[in-house]
């Protein structure tokens, strides 16, 4: 018990829609402030500027997808409204086919900034009220997921599945198991949240215990720090052996997660953790020891059912075409030797 209440955690972070809209109010500013300072400017400088705004965020946090994706968003909005204003169907030339057969790339130093101004930034405050409502939408749709009765299993705190079963239970009542989610115990957050709710029969569970209770439990309901574009996770530390228990079990998986969130990337054990101190684990007098204690599971594909967003369900299948939605192909990959000049404007006011 005192190790729990050591690892609470100490400062508020900001939630992964608050982070995105904070990355694409500021760089409103800095479009706005670069369209009216630079009469020659075009749209290949402002995506330029944009890019390398995305390279920035990598560099300040490479496990950080969400303000690289918000970039990425803000891309997107400045290709296809450059693309109208040569005269072309922005929605016909990012269509598969034509992706796939297009003769030559688009010149978009051809299009002033300046005639970009108003269209650009309707489209970017349509963007903003997106993220803005992002969780109302997730948490409705989630909710329908959940029957009455149901034995409902999640790991750790997250403000996003928080937010669905409090949904959930305003019509219907079911029972709720956490798990701990070691070394930070963040599942206590969520047990002693869960339990102001008189609907839900929450308890709470340590992480070793998951596969004894999987055989009772109708369905799996989790959170995702990233999600990658064949169905992997970067996810909360003991989301893998959890999915691998519910898998072992038929026990489907749901995975609750904004569509910010969707990363245009593959899973890779290679990829970015966070490690944290392992003296929680440990007794400090282990010199000889090297341990890790990473924050996240790099889960690979094939182990979620359904991956909850704000647009709706989406098997792992789809999860291509909503990335193909989302971004534009040409910013899928962000090269690191972009990041000179306008890199970490987001610093500026």
């Amino acid at each position: 018990k005192e190790m729990q209440q050591q690892q609470q955690p100490a400062a508020k972070e900001l939630h992964s829609n608050q982070l995105a809209m904070q990355v694409v109010r500021r760089l409103s500013k800095r479009l706005q402030k670069r369209q009216q300072a630079e009469s020659g400017a075009t749209a290949a400088d402002l995506i330029q500027m944009v890019r390398h705004e995305a390279v920035a965020c990598a560099g300040r946090d490479p496990v950080d997808a969400v303000s690289q994706n918000a970039c990425r968003r803000v891309l997107k909005i400045l290709r296809e409204e450059a693309v109208h204003s040569l005269g072309a169907s922005a929605q016909l030339l990012s269509s598969l086919q034509n992706n796939l057969f297009s003769e030559r790339p688009i010149d978009y130093s051809q299009v002033k900034a300046d005639s970009l101004r108003d269209a650009v930034s309707a489209a970017i405050k349509e963007l903003s009220l997106e993220l803005e409502t992002s969780l109302d939408d997730l948490r409705s749709h989630g909710a329908a997921h959940i029957g009455e009765n149901e034995v409902v299993l999640t790991l750790g705190y997250s403000h996003s599945v928080a937010r669905v079963l409090q949904t959930a239970a305003a019509t219907r009542k079911f029972q709720a198991i956490v798990c701990d989610s070691g070394p930070n115990f963040s599942g206590s957050r969520m047990l002693q949240l869960l339990k102001t709710v008189p609907q839900i029969d929450a308890s709470l569970i340590t992480d070793a215990h998951a596969f004894a209770v999987m055989s009772r439990v109708h369905r799996c309901l989790l959170s995702a720090q990233t999600v990658f574009a064949d169905g992997g996770l970067r996810a909360e530390c003991g989301t893998h052996g959890l999915l691998l228990a519910a898998k072992r079990h038929s026990v489907p998986v749901l995975v609750c997660t904004p569509a910010h969130k969707l990363a245009p990337a593959y899973h890779s054990v290679e990829r970015a953790n966070v490690y944290l101190n392992p003296a929680c684990l440990l007794e400090e007098n282990l010199s000889f020891a090297e341990v890790h204690c990473p924050k996240y599971d790099l889960v690979p594909p094939g182990l979620v059912t359904l991956f909850v967003t704000n647009l709706g369900g989406l098997a792992p299948a789809h999860l291509h075409r909503c990335l193909a939605e989302q971004y534009h192909q040409d910013d899928y990959s962000i090269d690191a030797g972009e990041a000179d000049g306008d890199a970490g404007v987001l610093d500026e006011e």
